[in-house]
């Protein structure tokens, strides 16, 4: 598994959005209760949530199954997620500074756009350095 990534530092590269991606796709299918109320969203936001949480959690199987497999030729994954997560970053910023944080109930956080900013990071960490792996 980790030979097949290029190595520990490349493994963790993936690892650590897999992870991120389970956790809030997780959060968004199964526990949406809480994960609406943490935020203030309203129980009207209740399909968006899970629609999200759909996209969350299949990245992440699909990085799991890469890293128990391998990334070899993964190029257009891993471009996805950079795509994702620059214009969840952006986005993420703009909601979480913008009206939609004064709305009454609405409980913003920097959350919004510190996790995509990671995400970010990661991913551009995977497709500049592992370039010899995904785009093969």
């Amino acid at each position: 598994m980790i030979e097949a990534s290029g190595g520990l530092a490349n493994f963790i590269a993936i690892l650590i959005p897999a992870f991120m991606g389970g956790f809030y796709g997780y959060r968004c299918l199964f526990l949406s209760d809480g994960f609406i109320d943490q935020y203030g969203l309203g129980a009207g936001s209740e399909f968006m949530v899970k629609l999200s949480g759909t996209y969350t959690f299949t990245q992440s199987l699909i990085y799991f199954i890469l890293l128990l497999t391998s990334p070899v030729g993964a190029w257009s994954v891993f471009a996805f997620g950079t795509i994702q997560a620059a214009l969840f970053l952006v986005f993420g910023y703009t909601t979480v500074k913008g009206k939609w944080a004064q709305v009454e109930g609405v409980k913003a956080t920097a959350e919004g756009y510190i996790v995509p900013a990671i995400l970010l990071v990661f991913h551009l960490y995977i497709m500049f350095t592992m370039g010899d792996i995904i785009y093969t």
